[in-house]
């Protein structure tokens, strides 16, 4: 396990003091100054007009100040554009005490001063270290009186304050403890606890904590402060929010990443406003935000972030800081974590000789340091070196934070896995087994290294050859990780979810190991490696789909707002990323990028909204869908799979290369698995059937289709038995595949031999059982006026006939008419009397966007989906590359251009409680595959806008085949057929004509979600 640096608002080098969040960062007298100064360099303040000073980068100016003996003053230093921090020193030049509580370029710092002996007292002032633009200054002596007792103790707290920050610059914080707590209790005492010198002084207490890794009362404190700042500040304050920054903090650290995003993306929304994004306080939060992208596995932005908050400091020339050395730390578990190894070991070593520097090489601090280069030992195979690093680690934190911390858990799980390396499996085990019981009593069962620690003790296990507490502690991990992963879905955008995904698909592989490689005689094994498909497999789909329909279900008014305001932005950001572009444009690329992350923002906040919906939904198990599955049904789920060896001695030596596995469910019996072999040699059997399919000349095609069921199909025809229904869930490249032109050991196609439906999951049997209410009657779209542009072409299939791929896709693709499409869409309204037909020049993009839950959609037209190439500007998202052309699809596009639908906004269109989605073209099924989550393209499109069952083609139909399929699929529908089997007849009535036996004419067409009966009435 690696530990990114939290970063802390203490100890910035020793000449700098950053207090609790809300106070300024603070600069001692001794350390700063190199000389004393003489009185003649002092500037004497009186009464009278106001002193205006400009001050910049580096700038410190003292003043006098001639007192009595037992005289209080009070100073306003007004802040103009500039950070200043101010301090008072007696006659002997000593510190009395420091001021810099209000942040930022606007306030005033409010200086009081008693003197204890009559004479001249020095004020310093001294622009902030994170100056970058000059500002000025006024010093305005306003009220001087005799000190009173309540002065006196005043001066008394800011005093054990002032030193408590000294002791902390220079590492001292269990010294400070005592000096903060009785400043505070001075300051409840003499001016009241919601007062601004007890608030500071709790926010002090509560850095300091969590310095001292003493989270429950930094938690306590954090919670306190912020409290009495609601109560007098608001939550508009740069104060407020740097404490929610570390209140999120403090939920990273304990594993609640939701809690924590929901608390930091406000806050660095109210100090960007009011400090700009070159203070160090919003620093300091974009490095949390660094360590909470790193953990949900988003190591691109991890990265990012990391880059950024450490070229912010750069700037203002703090790269000898904590800050600093954390940045590089985290940045070096990036880099380790994409085996790295060089690049990841000099930033460690660049971190810790800060550290070592700034609070010395026994710290608590540094021994997070000192643990990654522990990782990199490990990794190297240099286990002696590793060993000595986490021994140094775990006697530093055993001695400040005791034998029982979380954090001596983490450096325990390190180094058992060393021992497991090294082959002392009984010391591995009992290690793990210490750190487990601290991650239980002082994280929980569902946090993190709760779920790393049990998953470890599998693993040692496993290697010991004990495969029933393999099986027990492997069961018990995918159970933690399922906790987690719920958590961890319910926030974040689609790529967030993504990126946390494949975060933890190693767990997936290790399991199915177990079963597969391990133990394939064991029911348990084979039972929890069904169980983790059913629940993995296409998550982040669901995720989406579950966000949208709860806000479209439930949301009031302004949720409703939201979502139309996503729907506009998706729009807008296919509109500028599809507009032609002659040359490079870096305005260009900088709006789709500024579209790209408000689409993000928007989707992280509809998450938001709709957690506690998603919280509702049942527990997935193999029971539940058994028993939701027909007695003469099959569930087949596929997944690609990495053979993962537990005795390996790295988890780089470990996995293997990727595999494919199938796990067959029937109602009444127990699952079954099955290593299909390589990815790499049934990929290839996969292409070679699918470029055949798309040749009706090909002869050898019956061949090619027997090669891949050999391989994928007939390892499982036994388990299959009598079982007339299919439902496939397939992973990797047979998502392109139609298994109903796959040819048995007795020479037929499938289709002849099973009814068969897709479905992203078998999980998807329990969303079936959910009633959706359509809100209007059928909608057809069918042969649109694409228009011309300037030449004419005969169309034979329902695809862009012409590209020019070596200049832009968009602007050279032609849309040739489909003369049979009207015929079609005639013969449907025919046999739907209650549908909108829509045709011509009406059959617009905009008629599509404003459908409204039809009870069914169907749209006969051309589909596409572009290969990524360097010219096209939306090449990294595949949603803008797949799409449904329109009525007016040949006009020159431009800003205003409406004639293309792509995958991207088809998602957001309303069609929660549609049954039926037809897409009567080419290529509508096709897209990007990502193994675990399907197909991106118009596939996931209609699933994410809520089609019940989407019935899509896998290559270019011809248009009159496509025509005469379409007409008996609805012909069927009408006499009662499921929305499965009408289709299966349609096809199998086309295979059985003459000329048409090859299945490019009748296999291109597939339907994929609820089979059953539709009702084709008016609901």
């Amino acid at each position: 396990m690696v530990r990114r640096f939290s970063p802390t608002l203490l100890g910035i080098a020793a000449a700098v003091l950053m207090g609790a969040p809300g106070d300024s960062w603070r600069v001692l007298h001794a350390a700063q100054e190199t000389r004393a100064p003489s009185r003649g360099d002092l500037i004497a303040l009186s009464n009278g007009a106001d002193l205006v000073q400009a001050a910049g980068r580096g700038d410190r100016h003292r003043y006098q100040l001639t007192l009595s003996q037992g005289e209080f003053v009070r100073l306003a230093v007004t802040q103009v554009g500039v950070d200043v921090d101010v301090e008072t020193c007696d006659p002997d030049d000593r510190p009395i005490a420091t001021f810099g509580d209000a942040v930022g370029p606007r306030g005033s710092e409010a200086v009081e001063l008693v003197a204890e002996t009559a004479g001249t007292y020095a004020i310093t002032i001294v622009a902030a270290p994170a100056t970058m633009v000059p500002g000025s200054y006024t010093i305005h002596l306003g009220v001087r009186r005799p000190a009173t007792d309540l002065d006196r103790a005043a001066q008394q707290a800011r005093g054990l304050r002032t030193d408590a920050e000294r002791l902390q610059a220079q590492g001292h914080f269990d010294e400070a403890v005592p000096l903060l707590e009785r400043a505070l209790d001075i300051t409840e005492h003499s001016r009241g606890a919601e007062s601004a010198d007890a608030i500071g002084l709790t926010r002090l207490l509560a850095s300091n904590a969590l310095e001292r890794h003493d989270t429950t009362r930094a938690d306590a404190l954090y919670r306190r402060a912020l409290t009495l700042l609601d109560r007098t500040v608001g939550a508009g304050d740069a104060t407020d929010a740097m404490v929610r920054s570390r209140l999120a903090l403090l939920a990273e650290r304990a594993g609640q990443r939701p809690t924590a995003n929901a608390l930091l993306e406000p806050a660095m929304t109210v100090l960007e406003r009011t400090l700009g994004t070159d203070h160090p306080w919003y620093v300091q939060s974009l490095i949390t935000l660094g360590t909470l992208r790193a953990d949900a596995g988003d190591l691109d932005q991890a990265e990012e972030i990391d880059l950024r908050a450490m070229a912010t400091l750069e700037k203002l020339q703090m790269t000898d800081d904590i800050p600093y050395a954390d940045a590089m730390n985290n940045l070096g578990e990036v880099y380790w974590q994409r085996m790295s190894y060089d690049r990841a070991e000099d930033l460690f070593r660049r971190s810790l000789a800060i550290g070592e520097r700034l609070r010395g090489a026994d710290s608590y601090y540094v021994a997070t340091t000192l643990q990654n280069l522990g990782i990199i030992a490990r990794e190297r195979k240099a286990y002696a070196t590793a060993i000595a690093y986490y021994t140094r680690v775990l006697a530093i934190r055993e001695r400040v934070v005791g034998p029982d911390h979380m954090d001596v858990a983490q450096v325990l799980n390190n180094l058992a896995n060393v021992y497991r390396a090294t082959g002392d499996l009984d010391k591995a085990l009992e290690t793990h087994f210490r750190a487990l019981r601290i991650w239980e009593s002082t994280a929980g069962p569902y946090d993190r290294g709760t779920m790393v620690s049990v998953g470890n003790i599998a693993r040692t296990y496993a290697s010991m050859g004990n495969l029933s507490e393999a099986i027990a502690y492997q069961h018990r991990a995918e159970a933690l990780l399922e906790g987690q992963l719920t958590l961890n879905l319910a926030i974040g955008s689609e790529r967030q979810k993504l990126a946390y995904v494949r975060s933890i698909a190693d767990r997936l592989d290790r399991t199915l190991s177990m079963h597969l490689d391990l133990a394939p005689g064991r029911a348990d094994a084979g039972e929890l490696a069904m169980l983790v498909l059913l629940q993995r497999k296409g998550r982040v789909l669901d995720a989406m789909a579950d966000t949208v329909a709860a806000v479209r279900q439930h949301a009031n008014i302004a949720d409703r707002a939201l979502l139309d305001r996503l729907s506009a932005i998706t729009s807008n950001l296919a509109r500028v990323a599809l507009t032609p572009a002659t040359t490079a444009s870096a305005d260009r690329r900088t709006q789709i990028h500024a579209l790209e992350v408000e689409k993000e923002h928007l989707e992280e906040q509809l998450s938001a909204r709709s957690a506690e919906f998603r919280a509702q939904t049942r527990p997935v198990t193999v029971d539940a869908v058994q028993a939701a599955m027909p007695e003469d049904a099959a569930l087949v789920e596929f997944a690609i799979y990495r053979p993962f060896n537990p005795k390996a001695e790295r988890n780089d030596d470990a996995y293997g290369a990727p595999r494919y596995a199938a796990y067959l469910l029937r109602k009444y019996l127990p699952p079954c698995g099955h290593d299909l072999g390589p990815v790499k040699t049934i990929d290839a059997a996969v292409d070679a059937f699918r470029q055949a399919l798309r040749d009706p000349g090909r002869a050898d095609l019956q061949a090619k289709a027997r090669a891949v069921d050999a391989l994928v199909m007939q390892p499982m025809r036994g388990e299959i038995g009598a079982a007339a229904r299919l439902l496939l869930s397939p992973d990797g490249a047979l998502n392109l595949v139609p298994f109903e032109a796959l040819v048995d050991d007795q020479g037929r196609y499938l289709i002849e031999r099973y009814s068969m439906s897709y479905v992203t999951s078998g999980r998807d049997l329990l969303r079936m059982q959910e009633t959706r209410a359509s809100r209007s009657a059928p909608m057809i779209v069918a042969n649109p006026l694409f228009g011309e542009p300037g030449r004419a072409a005969a169309a034979t299939s329902r695809q862009a006939i012409s590209t020019d791929t070596t200049k832009n896709a968009w602007a050279t693709t032609y849309f040739a008419p489909l003369g049979a499409t009207a015929e079609e869409g005639r013969a449907i309204k025919a046999l739907l009397p209650d549908a909108r037909l829509i045709t011509g020049r009406l059959a617009t993009k905009s008629a599509v966007t404003r459908v409204d839950a039809p009870r069914i959609l169907h749209i006969a037209s051309h589909g596409f989906f572009l290969q990524a190439t360097p010219d096209l500007l939306a090449a990294e998202n595949p949603l803008l590359r797949s799409g449904l052309a329109l009525a007016g699809a040949n006009a020159a596009r431009g800003p205003h251009d409406a004639g293309i639908l792509t995958a991207l906004e088809a998602s957001s269109l309303n069609l929660w409680g549609t049954k039926l989605v037809t897409l009567s073209a080419c290529d509508t099924g096709v897209g990007e595959v990502l193994n675990g989550e399907g197909v991106y393209g118009l596939r996931r499109a209609f699933v994410l806008a809520g089609a019940e069952t989407l019935v899509m083609s896998l290559w270019p139909v011809s248009d009159a085949v496509a025509r005469e399929t379409m007409i008996a699929y609805y012909a069927g529908l009408r006499v009662g057929l499921g929305r499965g089997d009408a289709l299966r007849q349609a096809k199998l009535s086309v295979l059985r004509q003459k000329g048409h036996q090859h299945p490019f004419y009748w296999a291109s067409f597939i339907q994929s979600g609820e089979w059953s009966q539709l009702d084709m009435t008016r609901e």
